[in-house]
């Protein structure tokens, strides 16, 4: 029978010190808080508090499990597991004031104080001496973010910092890091290597640079760690790849590299970027296509942020036959040049939940739906057999529901509805046709910010067959 706290189960004690940290956080600081611009001269304006938004998650665990680090040495590792499973690495932004006084109603009459100065770095610095000082910390570290660094000075640290992270599982990095980093330093992050885990999830951000950041010759070198074969992603089994740059951007180059290695995936994120097609993202479907359980490709057109881009890549292959033959996918949201019924006509699918595909026409039509009465037969039954998939799905107790973006409409089928704009057709017609209409909350991605929720926007639903009808007297088109 346990006669002290120390001798139940860790378990229990876990559970314990996890019930005490939340309360820890009820009682404690949860959101942070700035003031208000100093008035200018000749204003009789008081600064103000107000409140900018929650404390950050990793400074509140943090702070939360401060009293419990301090008790003994086994609640000490607990707190410090506890506090740094998720690491995040934030650029220091600056601009702050020294307060010459205790007392904040001092800065109601008129603040001074020396401006405080702090390099770009000196955190992710700090950061890095200090895990390489004491690896015990690092160890504890399950998930890093860097968030604000993108030169090459600042790969090279971060870097540093990751080879002492030994049970690192997921990373969230810069893209450049593919750029600056070496074949040994991608190697043993991927690897692991003696007495270090494997990664097995990673996320590569990309943002546009300024122009200072960009000329600087040692951002632009690229040291071609990708084409190494030592450079293995076999042990990921998730790959994320989002945001959009027109510096050193990862390319479809970059994903036929990782493909050659890639081969047990389970996620697939590829989004908000226009230097990637459908031939990089196939060829690491077809990679993984033994492993793939969630598949998303919603790229941007080159000209700016509109709809997900469907027609971008030159692939021979049918891409339609690519998707049905990934045993395991059930997520699905992906754009496409073309689709046709075959997409739909595997009923032993596992496909689940919300299932998105973005079409710019047909596969084998020589003619588009504009002008072609076959390629809209074709289309009417796409629609018809994705309706058989998803009655197929619901008797085997899977809830699936398919939307299917073409041209500016999106299409329902287990609804049988069409989402779009018909205001210049009520025009057309004399405010005759549709005879009835709904408001919808899905729109133009980009357009409206409007992402298929819970908002009205331009957009109505209408039924099919009004849109058939619509179709026939020409008062909308494809």
């Amino acid at each position: 029978m346990p006669i002290t706290i120390e001798d139940l189960p860790y378990e229990l004690i876990s559970s314990i010190l996890h019930e005490a940290a939340r309360l820890n956080a009820n009682d404690g600081v949860t959101f942070t808080y700035g003031i208000s611009e100093a008035p200018l001269p000749l204003q009789n304006v008081k600064l103000q508090k107000y409140v900018r938004g929650h404390v950050p998650p990793d400074i509140l665990r943090w702070s939360t499990s401060d009293s419990i680090r301090q008790v003994n040495q086994r609640w000490h590792h607990w707190a410090l597991e506890f506090a740094l499973r998720d690491f995040y690495v934030r650029r220091w932004r600056g601009s702050e004031r020294w307060i010459e006084s205790r007392n904040l109603s001092t800065l109601a009459k008129k603040p001074s104080g020396m401006a405080v100065y702090r390099g770009s770095f000196d955190s992710l610095r700090q950061t890095a001496r200090m895990l390489s000082d004491y690896p015990d910390v690092a160890s504890y570290i399950r998930r890093i973010w860097s968030n604000g660094f993108y030169v090459a000075e600042t790969d090279k640290l971060l870097f540093q910092l990751l080879q002492h992270c030994t049970t690192l599982r997921s990373a969230t990095l810069p893209w450049t890091t593919l750029r600056h980093g070496s074949w040994e330093n991608w190697s043993q992050l991927l690897d692991g290597g003696p007495g270090h885990e494997s990664l097995s999830s990673l996320e590569l951000l990309a943002v546009d640079l300024k122009e200072s950041q960009t000329s600087d010759t040692s951002n632009r070198h690229d040291t071609m760690a990708l084409e190494d074969l030592r450079v293995d992603f076999s042990r990921l089994t998730r790959l994320k790849i989002f945001g959009n740059t027109s510096f050193n951007p990862i390319t479809d180059s970059d994903l036929r590299f990782m493909a050659k290695t890639a081969s047990n995936l389970e996620e697939l994120h590829i989004t908000g970027l226009s230097t990637v097609t459908n031939d990089g993202v196939m060829a690491l479907v077809q990679a993984s296509k033994e492993t793939l359980r969630v598949l998303e490709y919603s790229p941007l057109s080159d000209d700016g942020f509109e709809h997900p881009d469907p027609s971008s890549g030159t692939t021979d292959e049918h891409l339609c036959a690519v998707l049905i033959n990934c045993p395991l996918l059930e997520d699905l949201s992906i754009s496409v040049p073309s689709i046709c019924p075959t997409l739909f006509s595997d009923l032993s699918v596992q496909w689940l939940g919300e299932l998105q595909v973005r079409a710019a026409g047909l596969c084998e039509q020589n003619q588009d739906l504009v002008s072609s009465a076959d390629a809209r037969n074709v289309f009417w039954g796409i629609l018809e057999q994705a309706r058989s998939l998803i009655a197929s799905r619901e008797r085997k107790d899977a809830l699936l529901e398919i939307e299917i973006f073409i041209s500016h409409w999106i299409f329902e089928p287990h609804h049988t509805l069409v989402h779009g704009n018909v205001d210049i057709a009520e025009v057309a017609s004399d405010y005759t046709w549709p005879t009835s209409k709904q408001p919808s909350g899905k729109g133009p991605y980009g357009q409206t910010g409007l992402y298929g929720k819970d908002a009205e926007g331009p957009y109505s639903s209408i039924l099919e067959s009004e849109f058939v009808e619509g179709l026939k007297r020409g008062y909308v088109t494809f």
